[in-house]
């Protein structure tokens, strides 16, 4: 209104039809075109941005949970204000999500639970084993893997390639006679990653930091599934991506789950977490304020859930 021009970028549609007189796309690096955002509807944004038609912004859930394997009870933060009397379980093949505000103390738990922050109490059981996760090695050797949430920040190794990216958890796994690595082994999973999940990418020496955020992240998954993880955490697995890498991430959590993976997904989406999961826990100032499942699993029962302890 008082004549300084702005340039919004976002991945969200809506408000970017809301707030905008003109939206130019762009694809791949490549200028696609500019419209009147007044002419724009979703799926034509959608469209131009994927270079096909997508029909669905999620894919149908092929996984069948099962018996409760994985279960966190009684997580208290030695901070103050911090999570507290935090429990759950999770389901064999189960895609679980984890909603809530920000502030909500979600990423925090996650993390406590990993063995990345302290807590004053609280236990993980794997298939009723109790587990004793001091720090992140105890959680890995156990069979639980995290994504975190700030990908450039200490997801990537943007100065390292995406071979060295996927193999740098598991190097250990690829050790000839304990001290020199198996770099032919090595490659072979690199290669397999970047098909299997539909890397683009020049190659596999290509370094991280010059792709795009959602090839990022493929890179990043494929690091922990080289770990063959049972539990495998995602905080914002979709944060800053495009939609048609969205869909692709979401397919495969799918496919993880359909194999019996269980699968935990921290996200600040409600619509996100409403199309792939099976169940969402809700969290508000640091506690459990319940789980919803079914019917229920709309946005404005999760929003109830999430302002539960605010005045």
């Amino acid at each position: 209104s008082k004549g300084c021009g702005v340039i919004y970028i976002s991945h969200k549609m809506d408000e970017i039809l809301k707030i905008s007189d003109e939206v130019t796309i762009m694809r791949d690096g490549q200028y696609i075109g500019t419209w009147p955002a007044s002419e724009l509807t979703t799926d034509f944004i959608i469209a131009k941005e994927v270079g096909r038609e997508l029909k669905d912004l999620y894919p149908p859930k092929v996984n069948t949970p099962g018996e409760v394997i994985f279960e966190v009870k009684d997580f208290d933060s030695p901070i103050e204000r911090s999570f507290m009397d935090c429990s759950f379980s999770v389901r064999k093949g189960e895609i679980y999500g984890v909603a809530g505000l920000v502030g909500a103390q979600r990423t925090e738990l996650m993390e406590a639970i990993y063995g990345l922050r302290s807590k004053s109490s609280g236990t993980v059981y794997f298939n009723g084993q109790t587990l004793d996760i001091k720090r992140p090695e105890d959680a890995i050797k156990n069979g639980i893997a995290l994504i975190t949430e700030d990908r450039r920040g200490n997801g990537i190794f943007g100065v390292l390639s995406i071979s060295d990216n996927v193999a740098v958890a598991s190097l250990n796994d690829y050790l000839k006679f304990r001290v020199m690595l198996d770099h032919k082994a090595i490659n072979e999973v690199v290669e397999k990653s970047i098909k299997e999940l539909s890397i683009k990418t020049p190659s596999s020496k290509t370094l991280i930091k010059n792709l795009s955020g959602g090839n990022q992240q493929k890179v990043i998954i494929s690091r922990w599934l080289a770990k063959e993880p049972d539990v495998l955490i995602m905080d914002e697995p979709t944060r800053g991506i495009d939609v048609g890498a969205k869909y692709e991430i979401y397919s495969i959590i799918g496919q993880l789950a359909k194999e019996g993976k269980t699968i935990i997904v921290v996200s600040s989406e409600m619509p996100e977490l409403i199309g792939i999961c099976d169940r969402i826990m809700v969290m508000c100032e640091g506690k459990v304020t319940g789980v919803v499942e079914g019917k229920d699993m709309n946005q404005e029962k999760i929003m109830e859930l999430s302002t539960k302890f605010m005045s």
